[in-house]
């Protein structure tokens, strides 16, 4: 009996030592032993505080029953000094728990996913928030192993202020998974981050961001990609690839990405208010891809993207008659509207993908010779310091296209091909070295707006000017505001972690390698997506 309750009273003291006293700053714990034992007694309102230092081999498994107003908390001693390392993870179980503070780094996931909104084969997390955590080279070690870094499952899960850079490896970066009812029409939020170099990987299997897969096409979603900066994404031809419907993609800077956003097998898709940053240095900087229907793309503006084909500036695609679920269906009932192109090389190119001439010895589920119908592309601006002799390329058939007041000034030069565009003199004010908007007093040339089915919806510009009053052609609507906006990178990741540090070359070599056939070479592995 003495025996007994010695062991009882050693074991006490010694989960006192490791987790140090419950008061209002949390349940303290310093190894991995007193986490398990903070986790498995936490209740609503705990907060379980990692103490500073490097966690080496730790996989963590944090499920609790949280409340709405008194969540479950397992956040670092101090912001950015808790390291985890080594073989570890982080999977996630339960209902409201937040994460908070943690750094990802000098190791490897040995499992499915470093940042898992799932435990085992059906634990799911919902209503659930990672905030203010930095993943960083936590890639595998072998370049040809696969894995997701981060797995959102559930529910009503955020990920915010996180700083995600570095995967060198097969796979996702980021990837929401939509297996089952638990799953889907989920209303994630992927909000506030930072999303750093990516380095090329070539053809497929390397997005920044997934959502869904082409068995998912019919799969409501209701995600909320919104205000994320992508900076050098470089892994793949997607840099987001949207594989379910009614997601929403506002207010993200795509800065110097080899890569598009592409709306890739998602329909009725929200594209606004997004800004493409391009430049001399590379010419695979893409752009927004569109397949499928119902997509409203406003308000967004793009800048020297040069990229071709499917990473066009605009690209919109060729489908499938009757596509097989993982072919391209034919763009329908799409809205392109108060968009601006500045320096693009062939800011619009329509119909890529078109193969009839090789029906002959094509299967008919590859043939794409369906072009895009009952869509309209109105109230657009492209502007160019320098001629572009091709600003519009269509390979197929545009009739079914509704143009409606797009201008074009091509810095003094006519462009009549197509008659989809209006040759005017726009004068512009470069506000800073990737920005320009148009001066206020050409009221007659941009005031004259197309008002087509449903555009009472586009309530605000780019940068949140009214358009219920007044609009004008292009995604800028007051230069006012526009004089005001610069790039604050302190909004996205962490406050803790600097995104200024990060040296980027982009004096990429070997475009050309990469472009040769790359739309040829990207169909025939995207067949797996």
């Amino acid at each position: 009996m003495k025996n007994n309750l010695l062991l009882t009273f050693s074991c006490a003291v010694l989960l006192l030592l490791s987790c140090g006293k419950t008061n209002s700053e949390g349940i303290y714990v310093k190894d991995f032993f007193a986490l398990n034992e903070a986790i498995g007694q936490a209740t609503p309102g705990s907060e379980i505080v990692l103490a500073n230092g490097v966690w080496k081999d730790v996989q963590i498994k944090f499920y609790g029953i949280g409340k709405k107003e008194k969540p479950i908390t397992l956040r670092a001693e101090t912001e950015g000094e808790v390291f985890i390392e080594g073989q570890s993870f982080l999977h996630l179980g339960g209902e409201n728990l937040v994460v908070d503070g943690l750094y990802f780094r000098n190791g490897y996931t040995p499992s499915s996913g470093i940042i898992r909104y799932k435990i085992g084969a059906d634990s799911v997390a919902n209503n659930t928030r990672v905030t203010n955590c930095v993943v960083e080279d936590f890639t595998q070690p072998s370049a040809l192993s696969g894995d997701r870094w981060i797995e959102f499952y559930g529910k009503h899960n955020q990920m915010d202020h996180c700083y995600i850079a570095g995967k060198g490896n097969d796979g996702s970066t980021l990837m929401v998974y939509h297996d089952g009812n638990e799953n889907t029409d989920n209303h994630h939020q992927i909000v506030n981050n930072y999303f750093g170099p990516r380095p090329r990987k070539g053809g497929a299997s390397a997005e920044t961001i997934q959502l869904g897969d082409s068995e998912t096409r019919l799969t409501p979603g209701r995600v909320n990609v919104s205000n994320n900066y992508f900076e050098a994404c470089n892994g793949d031809v997607e840099i987001i690839s949207d594989m379910t419907n009614y997601n929403s993609f506002t207010h993200n800077i795509f800065y110097k990405c080899e890569g598009a956003l592409v709306l890739r097998h998602g329909n009725f898709a929200t594209v606004d208010s997004n800004i493409f940053i391009g430049g001399d240095e590379s010419n695979l900087y893409g752009g927004l891809s569109v397949m499928n229907t119902g997509h409203w793309i406003t308000n967004n503006y793009f800048y020297k993207i040069k990229g071709k084909e499917f990473r066009s500036p605009l690209a919109i695609m060729n489908g499938i008659l009757n596509t097989p679920m993982k072919g391209f269906r034919q763009v329908t009932d799409v809205v392109i509207t108060y968009n601006t192109w500045v320096d693009c090389q062939s800011s619009w190119q329509i119909g890529i993908g078109q193969n009839k001439a090789s029906a002959d010895v094509l299967p008919v589920t590859e043939i794409r010779s369906e072009p895009p119908i009952r869509s309209t592309i109105a109230n657009n601006l492209i502007y160019n310091t320098h001629v572009d002799a091709t600003p519009v390329v269509n390979y197929d058939d545009m009739e079914g296209i509704l143009f409606k007041n797009n201008i074009i000034d091509n810095n003094g030069s006519e462009y009549s091909e197509y008659n989809v565009l209006r040759n005017e003199k726009v004068k512009m004010k470069q506000v800073n070295e990737w920005l320009f908007a148009p001066h206020e007093e050409q009221n007659e040339i941009l005031n004259d707006v197309f008002v087509g089915y449903g555009f009472g919806r586009i309530k605000q510009d780019l940068f949140g000017d009214s358009r219920s009053k007044e609009s004008r052609v292009g995604a800028i609507n007051q230069l006012s505001t526009a004089e005001k906006f610069v790039i604050d990178k302190k909004k996205y990741g962490p406050e803790w972690f600097s995104t200024e540090k990060i040296a980027i070359n982009y004096n990429l070599p070997n475009d050309s390698l990469v472009e040769e056939s790359e739309l040829a070479k990207y169909m025939e592995q995207d067949k797996n997506r």
